[in-house]
């Protein structure tokens, strides 16, 4: 049996799911609503820092990117560093406002209640991705996390989900990935992964298209009935 993407796109990728045994998750835009916390972070930081401010516009297309590296397209390379130390703690000081996006907190449990293994890969700092999970409620359904600060080279790279594939003992055959970002997509396609599910509108024929978490539950669902 395969499902095919929500849209109904006859080029949709048809996936068999018996083999799956983790989903991996990005984590901000996908599981948690806080995107516009880092825009206003990043922008808050350059301010600080006396650099041109950016648009609001151009930063949401940075976003997905490891945050080293949005720091040094923004910053430049030799205060870096500096500045995302200083991203970090306005975004910390943030995040009260932080909310899970609709579905991530069911579709969580209802895929650790089916057996299925959760990792994050996210573009943050470890420090901060931590307590995101924390605030939100979202940490004690992680098993493995690998974020900015664990990899030489950020997504698009496939360099952050084979470490995590890697820590898990699995192959990319047996994972499924959703994201809300080309960057995320890249990663997976790029790691060789079969099944990306993409919050929203995509065009690639190997991706899937899906309008809320929850879908991603009743696709694996269909095979574990």
């Amino acid at each position: 049996m395969n499902y095919r993407s929500t849209d109904d796109n006859d080029d949709a990728l048809l996936t068999d799911a018996r083999k799956i045994k983790a989903v991996i998750f990005d984590l901000d835009g996908t599981l948690v609503d806080t995107v516009p916390l880092h825009v206003t972070s990043w922008i808050e930081t350059c301010k600080r820092l006396g650099f041109p401010i950016p648009t609001m516009e151009y930063v949401r297309t940075l976003m997905g990117l490891r945050a080293l590296d949005i720091a040094r397209r923004l910053c430049g390379d030799i205060i870096a560093e500096k500045a995302l130390e200083i991203k970090n703690e306005v975004y910390l000081s943030l995040l009260d406002r932080a909310r899970t996006i609709d579905g991530a907190t069911e579709l969580l449990s209802t895929l650790k209640d089916r057996g299925f293994i959760i990792g994050i890969v996210t573009s943050s700092s470890r420090r901060v991705a931590i307590k995101v999970l924390e605030v939100t409620g979202l940490r004690k359904y992680v098993d493995a996390l690998v974020a900015g600060d664990d990899v030489n080279r950020g997504k698009p790279d496939p360099e952050p989900l084979l470490r995590i594939l890697n820590s898990l003992g699995l192959d990319v055959h047996e994972v499924v990935v959703v994201g809300d970002s080309r960057y995320d997509v890249e990663m997976a396609l790029n790691a060789g992964v079969s099944t990306v599910f993409f919050l929203g509108k995509h065009e690639d024929p190997r991706v899937i298209s899906i309008k809320g978490l929850l879908d991603v539950a009743r696709y694996l669902g269909q095979f574990l009935v």
